[in-house]
């Protein structure tokens, strides 16, 4: 199909490549003048009326994922004798493309990865769906959106339709779990299987089950994996141990969900070797150093106006070893990355507005002027779900923070209980139930109580948004909030709620980027 070619409403621009099941073109939606990734079927998978009526019923279910991290389907219909189906255009490269140009990736990267995945794939179990052919090639990595999951609910679509082995496999076989080989029914657990095959190509840029034919492939499932000796340097010490659990022969020897395998895959402890911040037995001593100075020294702030549409300060958060969660276990990020200084406020969400005037605005807003209550403007935006929270920061080029950095940002690598060391003092650090104000405040009004790198508002006047998921099935909020109090803004406390949940006035987010 040439470039110039209209296939219904769709404007074709650019051929993107080929699969089992479809041709994809980068193509504009005419109408609603948008790009959108447009899949045409190759005609031998439907051959009759009947058979695409079978695929648009299992193709339907699958339109109504709509998560952050998941191509959701917009589209789908008939013309010019082809099938097709219009799905979220993800600007970016396929993760089996990025293996093959770089090689293994970091570890913190590829947990990352991992991390919105996972996401993804819980968002979708929860909903009774299951992907069926999770690998490299259904990954996008996109600079601004992540890595966003591909052709949900596309394999059981063509087995439905009539599409069988005997025309080509379903699935990729170096991903298929054993007891897709035997013929059992795929399960939420057959997902991790495959993600967890995906994990450990990226940690070591080597397919995990390799060969030269199909059923080479298949025995290999059925014998334990060939790790690699040694593992590349930064990844956790007994990381096999986790993926091996992961990749069970028995689907219920495997982890009860994505939401555990990830807390495992979070879990493992470094080897003190890869760590240049903490000598070992040595406890850092806590900061006695006023705000001011801490500023000075720790922030690195950067705001390229280019790509900053909404105008955040950056502060830079060093790589390294630092102590997490109550249980103060080392944990490490390997990459440093950059966090927002303040929490997103009003005047920062309406210019999203502005050049979003379709999405919904925000409880207590002037709706008619998509306006924030007066003298707001530098207060956090609020009542703001985690869905809204991504949207933002697709349109800012950047990303939530995942609990971890989010933490490290918030206390620094001693084990300080609060941002500002381990002193409580009601009212002087932060906007908690103590301080009696009974609202947020202006993001910048608690000096005393900003971290250590300079990042101010971590704990109290808004419970944060961020990346990580929540066992619940919703996503983790963090730093407590102005009606909690002293135990519920510590920068370890954390909760979760539900990715559509909006209808709170004490729940905001704060953005993060990933450097180069």
């Amino acid at each position: 199909m040439s470039a110039e070619k209209k296939l219904g409403r769709y404007q074709i621009q650019t051929h993107l490549g080929a699969g089992a099941f479809a041709d994809v073109y980068k193509a504009t939606d005419t109408i609603l003048n948008r790009v959108i990734a447009l899949k045409v079927l190759k005609p031998m998978l439907l051959a009759d009326r009947e058979a695409f009526d079978r695929f648009t019923r299992e193709a339907q279910v699958a339109a109504n994922l709509f998560h952050p991290h998941i191509a959701t389907v917009l589209d789908m219909g008939e013309a010019e004798g082809r099938y097709f189906i219009a799905m979220r255009y993800v600007d970016g490269m396929s993760l089996d493309k990025v293996i093959s140009e770089r090689g293994a990736l970091p570890w913190e990267e590829a947990f990352t990865i991992t991390e919105q995945i996972a996401a993804a794939l819980q968002f979708a179990h929860n909903k009774g769906l299951v992907h069926r052919d999770v690998k490299p090639q259904n990954i996008i990595v996109s600079q601004s959106e992540g890595a966003v999951l591909t052709d949900f609910g596309l394999v059981k679509a063509m087995q439905s339709s009539g599409y069988s082995s005997a025309t080509s496999m379903i699935g990729t076989p170096a991903y298929i779990p054993p007891e897709i080989w035997e013929g059992k029914d795929a399960t939420p657990a057959s997902d991790q299987y495959a993600l967890a095959c995906v994990v450990t190509e990226m940690l070591t840029g080597k397919v995990l089950f390799g060969g030269k034919t199909p059923p080479a492939v298949m025995a290999k499932h059925f014998k334990p994996p060939e790790w690699p000796a040694p593992w590349p340097a930064g990844i956790p010490a007994n990381i096999k141990t986790v993926l091996a659990k992961a990749l069970s022969r028995e689907p219920k020897e495997r982890y009860p969900s994505n939401v555990e395998f990830l807390a495992a895959l979070r879990a493992p402890v470094h080897s003190p070797a890869k760590s240049t911040l903490i000598k070992p037995n040595q406890k850092p001593a806590a900061s006695k150093v006023e705000p001011s100075a801490i500023r000075n020294q720790h922030s690195a702030i950067r705001n390229p106006q280019s790509d900053n549409p909404a105008g955040i300060e950056w502060v830079e958060i060093p790589a390294g070893e630092f102590l997490y969660g109550d249980k103060k276990e080392k944990q490490y990020i390997r990459k440093p990355f950059l966090i927002g200084k303040y929490p997103v406020t009003n005047a920062q969400y309406k210019l999203f507005l502005d050049a979003y005037p379709h999405h919904s605005v925000p409880l207590g807003w002037d709706k008619g002027k998509r306006i924030y209550p007066p003298g707001k403007e530098k207060h956090p935006v609020v009542n703001v779900s985690w869905n809204d929270a991504q949207v933002f920061c697709q349109w800012a080029g950047c990303r939530l923070p995942t609990e971890v950095e989010w933490e490290k940002a918030a206390r620094g690598t001693d084990e300080r209980t609060y941002p500002w060391g381990e002193d409580w003092t009601s009212g002087k650090y932060c906007n908690s139930e103590e301080a009696r104000i009974g609202d947020t405040t202006a993001v910048d009004e608690f000096p005393e109580g900003v971290s250590p790198y300079g990042v101010w508002d971590m704990s109290g006047n808004v419970s944060e948004w961020t990346s990580s998921p929540h066992e619940s099935g919703g996503y983790v909020l963090r730093g407590g909030s102005w009606l909690d109090d002293g135990n519920y803004v510590r920068a370890s406390n954390r909760d979760g709620n539900a990715p559509d949940y909006w209808d709170d006035y004490y729940i905001g987010f704060r953005c993060s980027r990933s450097l180069p």
